[in-house]
């Protein structure tokens, strides 16, 4: 790490200027390539969903599980008694848009895009002539592996032509999710960008230290979407991957830096050398982003375990972004904060520091009182913190996984308008699609497909009215039915659980047939259960992966053990608010979310990944610090009070930035984006606000020594790979402050150390027995108090009276 910052600092306009080309030729080569190609793909293995589809496949039938959307029709005028003269050409150029259409289905007209003129006779169920006739359905089918959204905008774009002050036109269904919305996330980061620059100019209250974090979050994040641009060309990616890389990366990119940036200003106004405080800043918290950003990476990789093809994309993209960021933090960030030189500081700070004013490492203020009274009422902080962590967790044991409906869209959706209509129109279980898929010589047979429509009309939840049989092939047909219940309704998933296990299997049992329960509930249960079924892995290999880069970081059992437990609570405490936000429907309609209702199966899995990542982010930053003094002192009690008040102020800073840039997803559109921004907000929270301000500090004074134990024969066996570097001297009390190029603004000698720089030897550092100077002015005089910001509200430190040498490299 040393090696990479004198680098850095050495070479920082090569460095500058190479991320720059980064950038543009990142951007450069994405724009040639025609910018991101996103796809979303499902691949459910040793599911009813898989079986179906192999099955359609080897029928010739792939088409018919391609995705699917319902435009809605409504006349305003009276009933339909006819199709609408501008339907029959609105489909032609549909079937000719080149957005991969394969059927089209109306009450009056079957279109087969690839047989045009072939046109078949529609599907009277699509009229709702038993209320009027009044609105009508069109079922849009894309073929078969065709799912991005372009073609589905395509097809929005064209059929929206049809309204009139006649003639109401909606559009709702899977393919259409979020159409008509306002698309992108460009609002969601200017307002993180912007709440990011507020508390950073509080915090720091300079220009350079306010905007260096910013910037380095910036180049990460065009350089990061500029690499998954180019990657959803060679692999599928998710639509919804550049949200989240937006969302991680300034999130952790910010927090990465603001991290350095403060180790930077505080060896500045301890009197140590431009170019040599930047390397002791990266050389000690630049380990903690390496590690801690190590440990987000394995996080989000570990979804790929969950063997779910969706995520494989998602998370190579955003584990690349965040990759991008640690390397920003840790080149690109040294090499501007040593073209600002003392600039990071305020005016007032560079005056003393010019003056050999300096500040010492005893603590005072805020986070100072408080990590004395943890210490003192470690019992009571623990048991309170714990509970309450607990209190908030308890709504996650009745999480419901599935899938949102488009019910549960903003009210002046598209979809939720064409859903609420749908629903007013032909009944609230039509939104639901489901079929019997028939496999086997009785999809031949009219008299076996009308016995399993007969047992199926006979079942509770389901509409009888709307049973339907659709021979597909020799060995291929389908019985469509309706329920009485929404799509996401806890009673539809229960019953296809109960299709699957009770009803149909005596159907088939003992004869050359099968019989699948299918459609976009069925798929939903699928995905849940194919979840569940492979979540206790995934949370192995994050768990255990983090668990085995802690042990080697911190040469302890007790610390990563620790960090997992508190990790998982913080998860807990999200997933709690989560439910109780979105499930219970507690805030989720002011938040544009619509009325409550299940959390998307994919849902946990990928907050468990981010959440764990970033809550281990303030774990190492918090005992790295505590680590550092207790290989000085051996005293654990003074190693947690020391660790707690030094960066106990700066890690609630950077939570705020954090929780301040994911609530700005919440304007996002997407109940997924919106739980996302609320998920990750309220966990950063909970971890900054309770886990590690109380509960672990707590928790460490009542553990004691053993936090530290390792035991002898594992003292062996792990390699010596450390968050703190091996001790070295820093010059301290020295005024070699000034970056290259930069003049000194000081009065007299003093700015360079002179013999009569306002102390007799004071900010020289090398004049007498005191290390920083005997006289009675500058570092060894008797100054007054000297307020240190970035520590945290309250938090300071007194200038040095007769000073002496550091003793490490790695204190504050």
């Amino acid at each position: 790490m040393k090696r990479i910052a004198e680098l850095a600092v050495r070479r920082r306009w090569l460095v500058v200027v190479g991320w720059v080309g980064f950038v543009i030729g990142v951007q450069v080569i994405a724009g040639v390539m025609g910018g991101a190609s996103y796809r979303d793909t499902f691949s459910l293995p040793h599911t009813e969903t898989a079986s179906v589809t192999k099955l359609l496949e080897g029928a010739g039938l792939n088409n018919q599980s391609g995705a699917s959307g319902t435009v809605v029709l409504k006349n305003k005028d009276g009933k339909f008694t006819s199709s609408p003269p501008e339907l029959k050409s609105a489909f032609t150029d549909v079937c000719a848009s080149g957005n991969h259409v394969a059927f089209i289905t109306s009450p009056w007209d079957l279109v087969d895009c690839s047989k045009p003129a072939a046109d078949a006779e529609g599907n009277p169920k699509l009229l709702n002539s038993a209320r009027g006739s009044t609105a009508a359905l069109i079922t849009v089918t894309w073929e078969n592996d065709h799912y991005e959204p372009e073609f589905f905008k395509g097809v929005y774009d064209e059929l929206k032509t049809l309204r009139s002050d006649s003639l109401q036109v909606e559009f709702t269904g899977p393919a259409f999710n979020g159409i008509g919305q306002s698309e992108g996330s460009g609002s969601s980061i200017f307002i993180g960008f912007a709440a990011a620059l507020v508390i950073l100019a509080l915090v720091f209250r300079t220009v350079a230290a306010t905007v260096l974090p910013l910037a380095s979050a910036l180049f990460a994040l065009v350089g990061g979407l500029g690499v998954i641009y180019i990657l959803s060309h060679a692999i599928d990616v998710s639509n919804i991957t550049p949200v989240l890389a937006e969302l991680m990366v300034i999130g952790v990119g910010v927090d990465y830096a603001l991290f350095i940036v403060t180790r930077h200003r505080r060896n500045l106004r301890r009197g140590v050398p431009v170019a040599e405080s930047i390397v002791n800043a990266v050389n000690t918290s630049g380990r903690a982003v390496l590690f801690a950003g190590t440990t987000v990476c394995i996080a989000i990789l570990g979804l790929i375990a969950l063997g779910v093809k969706f995520f494989n994309g998602m998370a190579v993209a955003t584990a690349l972004a965040v990759g991008f960021t640690m390397i920003a933090s840790l080149t690109l960030l040294p090499a501007l904060l040593s073209l600002f030189g003392l600039k990071v500081l305020t005016r007032k700070q560079r005056a003393a520091v010019r003056a050999g004013e300096f500040i010492d490492d005893q603590q005072v203020g805020f986070w100072a009182r408080w990590s004395q009274f943890v210490a003192r009422q470690r019992i009571g902080v623990a048991v309170v913190s714990g509970a309450l962590m607990i209190l908030i967790t308890v709504p996650f044991f009745s999480l419901q996984l599935g899938a949102s409906d488009q019910g549960s869209d903003p009210k002046s959706s598209t979809t939720r308008v064409g859903y609420d209509l749908i629903a007013s129109e032909f009944g609230v279980g039509y939104n639901s699609a489901l079929e019997a898929v028939v496999s086997g010589p009785g999809a031949a047979d009219e008299d076996y497909l009308q016995r399993v429509s007969e047992t199926l009309s006979d079942v509770p939840g389901v509409d009888p009215a709307s049973l339907g049989t659709m021979p597909l092939a020799k060995d291929v047909a389908f019985v469509t039915f309706k329920t009485t219940t929404s799509p996401q309704s806890e009673e539809t998933y229960k019953l296809v659980r109960h299709l699957r296990s009770d009803i149909l299997p005596p159907l088939y049992d003992g004869t050359a047939n099968h019989i699948y329960t299918y459609g976009d509930t069925a798929i939903n249960v699928d995905f849940a259960s194919v979840l569940s079924r492979k979540m206790p892995l995934f949370i192995a290999v994050v768990v255990g992966l983090s668990f085995v880069l802690l042990l080697i970081a911190f040469r302890s059992l007790l610390i990563p053990l620790t960090a997992a437990l508190m990790n998982l609570l913080a998860a807990g405490g999200s997933f709690g608010l989560s439910v109780a936000i979105f499930q219970y429907g507690w805030l989720s309609e002011p938040m544009g979310a619509g009325p409550g209702g299940p959390i998307d199966a994919w849902m946990p899995v990928m907050l468990f990944a981010i959440l764990f990542g970033l809550s281990m982010d303030y774990q190492v930053f918090l005992v790295s610090r505590m680590h550092e003094e207790w290989l000085h002192n051996r005293d654990n009690k003074r190693s947690v009070v020391v660790g707690q008040a030094e960066t106990g102020g700066i890690i609630t800073a950077a939570a705020i930035i954090m929780i301040a840039v994911f609530l700005g997803f919440v304007l996002t559109p997407g109940r997924p984006i919106k739980i996302f921004g609320v998920g990750l907000a309220s966990a950063v929270f909970l971890d900054a606000f309770i886990l590690r301000t109380a509960l672990v500090p707590s928790l460490m004074h009542l553990i004691g020594k053993a936090n530290w134990y390792l035991p002898k024969w594992l003292e062996r066996v792990v390699p010596h790979v450390s968050v703190e570097p091996a001790d070295e001297p820093v010059t301290v009390g020295t005024a070699t402050h000034l970056a290259v190029g930069e003049t000194a603004s000081g009065d007299g000698d003093g700015d360079s150390g002179g013999d009569g720089g306002g102390a007799d030897g004071g900010s020289g550092g090398t004049d007498g027995d005191g290390g920083t100077g005997d006289g009675d002015g500058g570092s060894g005089g008797e100054g007054r108090p000297d307020p240190d910001p970035e520590a945290g509200p309250g938090l300071g430190a007194v200038p040095t009276q007769g000073a002496e040498p550091a003793r490490e490299p790695a204190r504050s």
